[in-house]
Order: C-alpha cells, then sequence, then structure tokens
C-alpha cells in the first residue's frame, strides 16, 4: 500500500472518529433545562406552536399554511432528533392543517391529537393518508383530557373543548358550516396548558360560540398567556371571554397584510382596555416565552 493510500485511510478514520466524538458531545450537552418553553412561530396568516417540556418532550400544535414550519423546526431542535412527541391538530382548516403533513412525513409522531371530524378536502384526506402509512397512533380529543408532557415533568395540557366528537361534513369549497350548523371554527380543540402557577390558554380558531360555553360554571380560564382566537378577528375574544382570562400577554399569530384585516382594530383596543401586553407574530416574528412555573420570560 502506498504511502498516500495509507494517509488517506488514517485521514479518513480520524475524520470519522473526530465527527462521532462530535455529535456525542452534542447530544450530552443537550440536557433538559427545567423550563417550559412556548414558540409562536411566524408562519404567515396561519398558527404553529412549538412547545417544548422540561422533561424536554416535544409538541407541535398545528402546522401553518406551508411548509415554512419544516424551517423553524429545523432551526430549533437539535440535528439529531427527527423525533415528536405529540402533533395536536386543533382544527383542519388549511391555515393549521397544511404545514403538518410535511412534518408528518419527515418526523417520527408519537401521537396526534385531533378532532373527530369528516371533512372533504383534499389536504385533510392526505394529512389521514399520512397518517395511517406511518401508523401514528390517534387520540380524537374530548374536554376533560389531560394529557402530561413527560413523566414528572409537571407539565400537563388539559383539554377544554370540543366537549363532545363531533362529525361534520365539509366539501371542497366549504366556508366551515356543516349539516349541523356548526362552524368548523367552532370545533377546535381549546387547551389549558399548565407548568407550576404558569398558565396558557391556547384556542385554535374558537370564537365567541365556544367562548360562551367555556364561560359555563366549572371553568377556569385564568392565564398568564393567551393565544388570541381566530388570529385577532371580530368573531373571537369577546369581553366576558377576556375578563375571565385576565391574561398578562396577549399572543396574535397572523400574517402581515393578510386579506382579512387581522387583526381587527376592535379586538386590539378590547385587548389594550384590558391590561394585556400584545404580541403578533406579524411585527414580532418568531414569539418565545419560558416559564420555570412561577414568572414568564419573553424573548
Amino acid at each position: 500500500m502506498s504511502n498516500f493510500k495509507r494517509n488517506l485511510k488514517w485521514y479518513v478514520l480520524g475524520t470519522l472518529f473526530l465527527a462521532a466524538v462530535l455529535v456525542w458531545l452534542a447530544v450530552l450537552a443537550y440536557q433538559p433545562s427545567g423550563f417550559l418553553e412556548v414558540n409562536f412561530f411566524d408562519v404567515g396568516q396561519g398558527d404553529a406552536i412549538f412547545i417544548e417540556a422540561p422533561s424536554g418532550n416535544q409538541v407541535l400544535i398545528d402546522g401553518g399554511p406551508s411548509r415554512t414550519v419544516l424551517a423553524k423546526l429545523g432551526r430549533l431542535m437539535p440535528f439529531w432528533d427527527r423525533t415528536i412527541d405529540l402533533l395536536i391538530l386543533t382544527h383542519p382548516h388549511y391555515d393549521h392543517l397544511a404545514g403538518l403533513i410535511e412534518v408528518l412525513k419527515r418526523y417520527k409522531i408519537g401521537m396526534v391529537l385531533m378532532p373527530n371530524e369528516s371533512i372533504k378536502t383534499a389536504a385533510f384526506k392526505e394529512f389521514l393518508r399520512t397518517i395511517e402509512e406511518k401508523n401514528i397512533p390517534v387520540k380524537y380529543a374530548k374536554a376533560g383530557m389531560i394529557i402530561h408532557f413527560g413523566k414528572g415533568s409537571g407539565a400537563a395540557f388539559y383539554v377544554l373543548s370540543p366537549k363532545t366528537a363531533a362529525e361534520l361534513e365539509f366539501d371542497e369549497h366549504s366556508e366551515g358550516f356543516g349539516g349541523k350548523g356548526m362552524s368548523l371554527n367552532e370545533s377546535s380543540i381549546v387547551g389549558k396548558l399548565i407548568y407550576g402557577k404558569a398558565k396558557f390558554l391556547l384556542t385554535g380558531d374558537a370564537g365567541v360560540e365556544t367562548e360562551q360555553k367555556l364561560l359555563a360554571p366549572g371553568h377556569n380560564l385564568t392565564a398568564g398567556v393567551l393565544k388570541v382566537g381566530h388570529h385577532g378577528s371580530r368573531y373571537s375574544t369577546s369581553e366576558d371571554f377576556l375578563k375571565a382570562v385576565s391574561p398578562v400577554y396577549a399572543v396574535i399569530s397572523v400574517g402581515a397584510g393578510n386579506r382579512y384585516g387581522h387583526p381587527v382594530p376592535e379586538i386590539l383596543e378590547r385587548l389594550q382596555n384590558f391590561g394585556a401586553k400584545i404580541l403578533r407574530t406579524d411585527l414580532n416574528g418568531d414569539i418565545v416565552i419560558k416559564t420555570d412555573g412561577k414568572n414568564y420570560l419573553v424573548k
């Protein structure tokens, strides 16, 4: 064997060894922080929320209207990590659903939580087909369900709505109303994320109809962080609901210059009147809120 070949062999082996060492050092350096971190991604006119529990468990709620969520996850998650423990689809409107299809194809998903609905859009059919092909377990959300984010982490997601598993019929051109006269937005999964004394109320696209049901006795809606329903449209965030939640921070996931005029001025004024600090993805970009279970840190 020539000196060149011998040297090349050792060079390749040395490079591989060094690469392996660097990977293991990165893995060992990546340890759960003891904080709950909630990332509200700027995905344009849509929703995508990535949660990392104190245990290190990861949850993705909605995926926005495009592949943008993949780039967001790629920058946030370690390069060796291709697993998401829980994926939640709040409701199958395109601006919440589309990005999740790409996530399903590229990541190993532990479980999917979604409303029990039957809709006839091409995107939702592909979503279901991908779940079936990859044999991913599915649970249908119902009020009263509690999902703990990792053993001993102390963080949990409490499903507040929908109360029943509605079966709705929609077609490709549906505006969101089915045979039962129920808006698809009102079937959104609404949940309260709790870690210690820190609380996040995540509302999907739920509107006033759902808010009124949640105001019934038996619900404690108070939360330090409110994900404002339906991108700040006039059909959500009623005064009574806002009074019950009493948020310190109000997060609005919305696209810059969107054709719907979201968030509408009356909702912004209402939030300001209640003293909530407004955070908007169209103005602030990705919004990160960390908590130790007592205090909130906004990045």
